[in-house]
């Protein structure tokens, strides 16, 4: 049971170091305690536990520290086990939400394919769409799991006070429910994807370019780009031709017909993958998924890689290129900067790109971007 506790209100208009909500309370550590426990007894996660007291090790806390409980909760998640028959749509009036809610939290790559025994998560979405936070928080504790044969997310998620199926589906991208022996999860901590970058940008037209695959690279229709460029015969563009893309959110797969599945936080010797491997043929070219500023480097485990800037705020990684395209330099989304190859330490591997986004201080899982983006 929790212990009694000072209420402490935040009064408006006041310089404060933390706003977390219009209420808090302060909890004062025991012995023994843990900082799942605390959470569990005053209905928080452990994520916004460890974010309103900017703890940086949630393992490591001791007698005597005072700690600020955040005074509000978001309603608790429900796990549904799927039946023979149902679909989301049914499911989804069974628990008065909605199926696309049902669909974002579990990320289901179809919401029209669930099987039965399929455990899905019941409960409010916490993020917009494309390009934001999807889990609760905005931090990672670091605290984390090592999932053994046979575990499911919710079983994982029930061995730990203050953790829930929901803060791990969100904070590790997994899709379907599928996870893997070996693999390392975080038990909290906020799920992202990318968007891409606003505004309109421009492409120089190459040997051999179509206007399909031009309008398909930038998720844009054939229509559109005719219409912008004012072109009368969709099947009569020539090299050298600069070609108007119409605004809005750009984000072009690196790799184009690439082949991945979700190896985030697969065992690598003593660490654990912070990204994912893109697989296609030797020498594919590697593109910029947004606009920003690209610079190059050369080391020795990840061979011939990019870091890019990105306008939207993330910056992206890839590594084991056979060769980088041009200098550093500003790209827009789509440009080639590299090609595909087995650099650094994949010599003796199939060409792929290690391909890692670092956002909000943290790296977070690539996988939900690129299927939300169409690169599967």
């Amino acid at each position: 049971m929790p212990k009694p506790r000072r209420v402490r209100a935040l009064v408006v208009g006041l310089t404060l170091t933390l706003l977390v909500v219009a209420f808090s309370v302060d909890y004062t550590v025991e012995k023994g305690d843990t900082l799942g426990r605390i959470a569990r007894d005053h209905g928080v996660s452990l994520s916004e536990l460890v974010e309103a007291n900017n703890i940086s090790n949630a393992n490591l806390i001791h007698p005597g520290q005072v700690l600020v409980i955040p005074g509000e909760k978001g309603e608790p998640a429900q796990i549904h086990i799927v039946s023979s028959g149902e679909t989301l749509n049914k499911i989804a009036a069974k628990y008065s939400v909605s199926a696309a809610s049902i669909a974002k939290i579990n990320s289901l790559a179809n919401p029209d394919l669930i099987r039965p025994g399929q455990e899905l998560v019941i409960g409010p979405t916490t993020g917009g769409s494309g390009g934001g936070a999807l889990g609760s928080g905005t931090s990672r504790s670091g605290a984390y799991h090592i999932v053994e044969r046979g575990e499911s997310v919710v079983s994982i998620a029930a061995q730990y006070e203050g953790v829930s199926a929901k803060g791990i589906i969100s904070a590790n991208g997994i899709v379907n429910g599928t996870i893997y022996s070996g693999t390392r999860l975080f038990l909290d901590g906020p799920g992202f994807i990318a968007s891409g970058t606003e505004g309109s940008s421009s492409y120089t037209v190459k040997k051999g370019d179509r206007l399909v695959d031009i309008a398909a690279r930038y998720g844009t229709s054939v229509s559109k780009l005719a219409s912008v460029n004012e072109i009368s015969n969709v099947n009569l563009i020539w090299s050298g031709q600069v070609l108007d893309i119409p605004g809005g959110s750009e984000w072009v797969c690196p790799v184009g017909g690439g082949r991945f599945f979700n190896d985030w936080g697969f065992p690598r010797g003593s660490r654990y993958h912070e990204g994912n491997d893109i697989f296609g043929d030797f020498l594919t070219p590697v593109r910029a998924p947004v606009s920003g500023s690209v610079i190059f480097k050369v080391g020795s485990i990840g061979g011939n890689q990019f870091n890019l800037s990105g306008a939207d705020g993330v910056l992206y990684i890839g590594s084991h290129m056979e060769s980088v395209e041009g200098k550093s330099r500003n790209v827009q989304a789509g440009d080639v900067i590299g090609y595909l190859g087995t650099s650094g330490n994949a010599v003796g591997s199939r060409p792929h790109l290690h391909f890692g986004m670092h956002w909000n201080h943290m790296w977070v899982n690539p996988y939900p971007s690129l299927l939300a983006n169409g690169c599967k």
